[in-house]
């Protein structure tokens, strides 16, 4: 077992967790790539990792929370509402036929592999800007365009594709403009996150993964509130930013850091 995380690598972590779990670059690859450089072994830092996701899920449903009461409460809404439920069940059917993928695949946990996912689906989201329409909004969501995205937040299992970047890629497919795909994401993300993470916290408890954890419970409460905070931040600057800027600066930051571990790999090699 590696020293156990530090008050400052939570910090790290949990701003890693929050900021791009939510921008189009994938919060799983750099997770990965930050315990590399850290020099953490992947399958020691799983449950903290899995606790990051409590601080993002509680940024999720409290910048949502009036969308939610909305779709919950409001006889208007039902039909999105059950047009996201929809789209969440591709995503469960995946997560329940390879639940064990992300964390014991060696593909999966090879930061090259990541990096390289990061390139191919940052090409796949600009191309998807590039030739989309954009001029759909969220309330023409129909059946088959939830099914569709749907099935691309199933690909988000693979650390590098990102959740939101392929639901949005997605989204920019069927022709939905940028801030309106990105805010059905962010809807139907909410219930997947919530039964991900209520599943792998009982599967930890039950396992007794809390007792041989590489955090002590103050790192895992201090990377959540890192996680929550820089979490609410970026779903605000992302809805923000699509509404008049493409997403080419997402697509470079995945290619300069992919390009980076690369570069890196032969002297960090772990």
């Amino acid at each position: 077992m590696n020293d156990p995380i530090t008050w400052w690598q939570a910090i790290v972590l949990g701003l890693t967790q929050g900021l791009t779990e939510f921008i189009p670059v994938s919060s799983s690859a750099h997770l990965n790539i930050v315990h590399w450089m850290m020099g953490q072994p992947r399958d020691q830092v799983f449950t903290f990792d899995m606790m990051l996701n409590i601080g993002t899920l509680a940024a999720l449903a409290w910048y949502f929370r009036h969308d939610w009461k909305e779709l919950l409460s409001n006889p208007a809404q039902k039909r999105l509402r059950n047009l996201v439920i929809i789209a969440c069940v591709p995503a469960v059917i995946a997560g329940v036929l390879l639940r064990d993928l992300e964390e014991k695949h060696i593909l999966f946990t090879d930061v090259r592999f990541n990096a390289l996912m990061m390139i191919v689906m940052g090409l796949a989201l600009y191309a998807a800007d590039y030739f989309g329409r954009k001029k759909r909004t969220i309330e023409n969501v129909q059946t088959n365009d939830a099914l569709f995205i749907g099935v691309s937040q199933a690909l988000a299992l693979i650390p590098g594709v990102s959740r939101s970047g392929a639901t949005l890629t997605a989204g920019l497919i069927k022709g939905f403009e940028r801030a309106d795909a990105a805010r059905f994401s962010f809807l139907m993300s909410l219930p997947i996150t919530l039964g991900a993470v209520g599943f792998k916290f009982l599967s930890a408890v039950h396992k007794n993964e809390f007792a041989t954890a590489s955090a002590p419970i103050p790192m895992m409460i201090l990377g959540i509130l890192a996680s929550a905070v820089s979490g609410f931040w970026a779903i605000s600057f992302l809805l923000n930013y699509l509404k008049t800027r493409s997403v080419a600066l997402f697509v470079v930051w995945r290619i300069v850091v992919a390009l980076g571990v690369f570069a890196l790999y032969p002297i960090l090699r772990r």
